[in-house]
């Protein structure tokens, strides 16, 4: 079976115990925070990120449209 056949499963045998990296994303994995400040924080840090890259990209984006 290849990992394109619809009836297969994965049991995760084959994974090696902790190699699990999270979801196939920029992002490295982090095992859950300790408390709900410490989980609040990372996602106020997050949040300010992303944020400061939506500015980035808007800004970008009107200078790609200004007329020359």
């Amino acid at each position: 079976m290849n990992k394109f056949d619809g009836n297969a499963t994965s049991t995760g045998e084959d994974a090696e115990a902790g190699s699990y990296k999270g979801p196939s994303s920029s992002i490295p994995y982090r095992p859950p925070a300790a408390s709900s400040n410490d989980r609040l924080e990372e996602l106020e840090i997050e949040n300010s990120r992303l944020h400061r890259l939506v500015a980035e990209l808007l800004i970008k984006n009107q200078q790609l449209r200004k007329p020359d």
